[in-house]
């Protein structure tokens, strides 16, 4: 490796370099090495408004406006009776995400019903507060069965893991609506 620098001015190596594209932008089509990714798939309640993110990679440095360089979140249509909790981030099917993450209509039905609470077989996850696992909600804190969704999970093994989220809310987040 030395023989060939050997007969290099000063500065030739760096000038090779950035000839090879080092330090340039990535070409269309091909992933950006400095990059912010953003992950699709999570959705959130603010003010009656959910919101779901969009799949997206923001190349480092972003060079435009700053709503450009921010991760993309697509507006759903406002929630009649607001949200369940506010600002709790979701993992969930954008075509579920208002059902569950708006708070119930009145008339809504009986989605979950309170049990008393009975030591669960199926362990939580580090970091989970509440599971959803054959139509049961675990509270992961006591380890307990604290619910029934009348119609099943919204989905099997869905879990929340903000603190903020009450046992009737876990309940409207979890169970089918």
């Amino acid at each position: 490796m030395a023989i060939p620098l050997a007969g290099c001015e000063r500065g030739c190596l760096r000038s090779w370099v950035l000839g090879q594209g080092a330090g340039e932008a990535a070409p269309p089509g091909l992933p950006a090495l400095n990059a912010i990714d953003c992950s699709d798939g999570l959705a959130r309640c603010e003010a009656g408004v959910v919101s779901v993110s969009r799949l997206a990679t923001i190349p480092l440095p972003c060079s435009g406006p700053p709503p450009a360089c921010a991760c993309p979140w697509e507006q759903l249509p406002a929630c009649e009776a607001g949200c369940v909790v506010d600002g709790v981030e979701f993992v969930i099917d954008q075509a579920q995400a208002r059902t569950q993450l708006c708070a119930p209509a009145p008339d809504a039905g009986i989605f979950a019903r309170a049990t008393l609470p009975v030591r669960a077989t199926t362990p939580c996850q580090e970091g989970q507060r509440y599971v959803c696992a054959s139509g049961l909600t675990l509270e992961c804190a006591s380890g307990a069965v604290v619910g029934f969704c009348v119609r099943g999970c919204y989905a099997e093994g869905a879990s929340i893991e903000d603190d903020g989220v009450s046992r009737e809310a876990a309940f409207a987040f979890l169970c089918s609506r």
